[in-house]
């Protein structure tokens, strides 16, 4: 199997307040780099732009991060 990368955006639930200004993005900063993982969280939106050569271990761990997330904030 051939890939050239990956990017995916997500919109993390939030209620009224859905905008790039969202304070929710500090949080989620800091919980991802307290997991070793540098995510670009503008608001309530992830972005995930891993380079070519990650692999699929870190991109299983990445998404379990973003899981263990959802449950934890």
């Amino acid at each position: 199997m051939r890939q050239t990368g990956t990017i995916l955006a997500m919109e993390w639930e939030t209620g009224s307040d859905t905008s790039y200004f969202n304070s929710l993005r500090d949080r989620l900063y800091q919980y991802f780099l307290d997991a070793g993982i540098i995510l670009r969280p503008l608001g309530n939106i992830i972005y995930i732009l891993p380079p070519y050569c990650v692999t699929t271990e870190d991109l299983n761990y990445i998404y379990s991060k973003i899981e263990q997330a959802l449950e934890e904030i």
